[in-house]
């Protein structure tokens, strides 16, 4: 798999040539970066397609056990991604209104790790 390079806000770089195609390990998790960034409803051809970390805490305040859950369904939904092979070393927490995830994911390539920040 072989991806366009991405600046830190998630915008796509143009590409000079094709050897400046992200691919392997950073292909992978620039992948499950940009699934976790499409929330669900956000995408006008397919608003059932992507994340649903907000509507899963949408009517209520984050609490140490809707860690859990959130933690669960964000290593579910980044295994559906193209290319991972699984997802380990796992840490979330909330703090205040922001939920914090990090994880490893490995590939058949080898592995990159990936963080997601939710502010509620």
């Amino acid at each position: 798999m072989t991806l366009r390079p991405l600046d830190d806000s998630g915008d796509i770089l143009p590409v000079p040539s094709v050897s400046a195609l992200l691919s392997g390990p950073e292909a992978v998790t620039a992948l499950v970066r940009l699934r976790l960034n499409l929330l669900a409803g956000e995408w006008w051809e397919n608003p059932a397609r992507g994340c649903e970390i907000f509507n899963m805490i949408r009517d209520r305040r984050i609490t140490e056990q809707d860690v859990s859950a959130l933690s669960s369904y964000l290593c579910s939904y980044i295994s559906a991604a193209r290319g991972v092979r699984s997802v380990e070393d796992v840490s979330a927490a909330v703090t205040g209104r922001q939920f914090t995830f990090s994880c490893r994911v490995l590939t058949e390539d080898g592995s990159g790790e990936v963080s997601y920040t939710a502010n509620f």
